[in-house]
């Protein structure tokens, strides 16, 4: 009622099929309700980090185009900015107290709803669902256009009783569990826990942001019979000694996506826990897949997979010289080619070209390789992208910062291998001549213009020269050989 309420209020403020939400929201009940009314009425929501600064979220809204934004109190000065910076966004929505300049969603739950039907056609193939934006594998964030028709196959293919131990149905002697800790601005967290758990009826409980007691509590007081987490997740949860087993006897799987998961870590979650009949399942998946192309069988997964395809994909691993498909034990860039590869890149012709190709194949930009029992296995990444705990850092963004320090001549930025958050950015920086600078100097330039995931933890190194082709592109490949000699 409150979804068609919202839908049905915008639709009496002026706003038409097309025209883009933005979501500033950390997880609320709020969220979903927010998200389905906006796209119930053909709007597309394009969601954002809340500790995004005003220039972060104002890039994502430029592109995006959004018309409205709805946020929370404590977001209230950012958003008046970022709506400083964008003529197109023409509404501000707050969630809770009033604020100057924000309509109340409460005020807008006042509506009649009789206006959420109103003259809307959706063409679920077409018709964009949500906005994420993702770097790809290569280059800024992209605005990633998947339709209604992606999610919902999606959804489906994640709770597929080939793939998974959740019963779909809710009654009144069963309902599933989900603590939803991983941030629904992402888009592990949008469909994997929060839309996926809304389709067969879940309860849903929304951590507004991690912390560790309050995680906790949760699992303590509402039972969970499924987490979804990321590594650093599952090594918080496998090394609390004091962990209450109790809360964990109606838990039948931890899945684990985002980045890769050592068998160490799973194999001490299992011990912990004590108990050997819970499935501990791995995926894999991208934003421009919505994102689930591959989870782990439920019997016969072999360690070190992240799984096999999930309902009707297809996958190959193609030969990076010659194209062509290779077979088991060959390793190649993996491509996907199923219902939830997205529509494209949002007003990028271009990006979604070297994305996606001519038959409709996804370039994943990983190199993989398969078994003769049709799991698959990570080996390396082609892909520029840096991953902070699961959340992504665009290499070119960090450096267009950088760029702008007066005593930098010329940055390269990679992800150095961390054990708690999987990897943390590096600068590689080249200094002008005659200029002082320090290190730290360059750090605390990063940090007041960037999110904190994706400062410069790694730390910053000064050198003499960019490594480069001949054409001038840069090789971040030899960056990394050059620091894994280092480590070694």
């Amino acid at each position: 009622m409150l979804t068609r309420r919202f839908g049905s209020a915008l639709v009496r403020m002026g706003f038409k099929k097309g025209e883009v939400l933005g979501l500033v929201l950390p997880n609320l009940p709020e969220f979903p309700i927010t998200m389905l009314g906006a796209a119930g009425i053909g709007m597309p929501v394009t969601t954002v980090n809340p500790i995004y600064t005003a220039e972060e979220i104002a890039r994502q809204m430029q592109n995006s185009g959004t018309s409205v934004i709805v946020t929370i109190p404590q977001m209230a000065d950012t958003i008046r900015e970022v709506a400083s910076l964008c003529p197109s966004i023409r509404q501000l929505i707050v969630v809770g107290g009033p604020q100057e300049g924000f309509v109340s969603l409460m005020e807008m739950f006042q509506d009649s709803g009789d206006l959420f039907d109103e003259n809307i056609e959706l063409d679920p193939f077409d018709d964009m669902f949500v906005l994420p934006y993702s770097s790809g594998t290569t280059g800024l964030p992209k605005g990633v256009m998947l339709t209604h028709s992606n999610i919902c196959a999606n959804i489906q293919q994640i709770i597929h009783p080939g793939t998974a131990r959740v019963i779909p149905t809710t009654s009144n002697s069963f309902q599933e569990v989900y603590i939803c800790v991983l941030p629904f601005f992402h888009i592990y967290g949008m469909v994997g826990s929060m839309l996926t758990g809304l389709d067969h009826g879940a309860k849903l409980v929304t951590l507004p942001r991690f912390e560790s007691e309050s995680f906790l509590n949760c699992l303590y007081q509402h039972h969970p019979t499924m987490l979804q987490l990321v590594p650093p997740l599952v090594s918080f949860l496998g090394h609390r000694p004091d962990l209450k087993l109790e809360a964990f006897h109606r838990l039948h799987t931890v899945f684990c996506g985002a980045a890769p998961l050592g068998p160490a870590a799973a194999n001490k979650l299992v011990d912990r826990l004590g108990r050997r009949d819970i499935l501990m399942q791995e995926g894999y998946g991208m934003t421009e897949s919505s994102p689930v192309t591959h989870m782990s069988p439920i019997i016969n997964n072999e360690i070190g997979s992240f799984g096999e395809p999930v309902s009707r994909t297809r996958v190959k691993i193609m030969d990076l010289n010659t194209g062509e498909s290779l077979g088991p034990g060959q390793e190649g860039e993996m491509c996907v080619f199923g219902p939830q590869v997205m529509k494209g890149y949002y007003k990028n012709e271009k990006a979604t070209e070297e994305t996606i190709d001519s038959a409709g194949w996804l370039h994943t930009g990983d190199i993989a390789y398969y078994n003769e029992q049709n799991q698959f296995f990570i080996v390396d990444r082609l892909k520029e992208l840096i991953k902070v705990k699961g959340l992504q850092v665009s290499p070119s963004e960090l450096e267009d910062v950088l760029r702008r320090h007066p005593a930098v001549l010329d940055v390269a930025v990679i992800g150095i291998p961390d054990d708690m958050s999987g990897e943390l950015p590096r600068a590689y920086v080249v200094k002008k001549n005659g200029v002082s600078v320090s290190k730290e100097d360059i750090a605390e330039f990063v940090d007041a213009k960037v999110a904190p995931h994706k400062r410069l933890k790694g730390g910053v190194m000064f050198i003499d020269a960019i490594p480069k082709t001949n054409t001038g592109k840069l090789l971040r490949r030899e960056l990394k050989s050059m620091l894994l000699s280092q480590i070694s």
